[in-house]
């Protein structure tokens, strides 16, 4: 049996970078969502620390458990 790759030649082509601003778009996309969670939770967790000084000044049992 005889095997000819003549015509099978195949080229590596690599892959081409991110043209304008594709993948920089969705890093700054990804970062700003990062950005706004991190912000939310930060803002729950001193509403919560803050509910929960406010009740232990005043006596009131707050569940923090969230």
């Amino acid at each position: 049996m005889q095997v000819s790759a003549t015509n099978t030649v195949v080229r590596y082509a690599p892959p081409r970078p991110a043209g304008g601003g594709e993948a920089a778009a969705a890093i700054v996309d990804l970062t700003q969502l990062a950005v706004a969670q991190t912000n939310a939770k930060a803002t729950q967790a001193a509403g919560t620390a803050l509910a929960q000084a406010t009740g232990e000044l005043t006596g009131t049992v707050v569940d923090i458990s969230a």
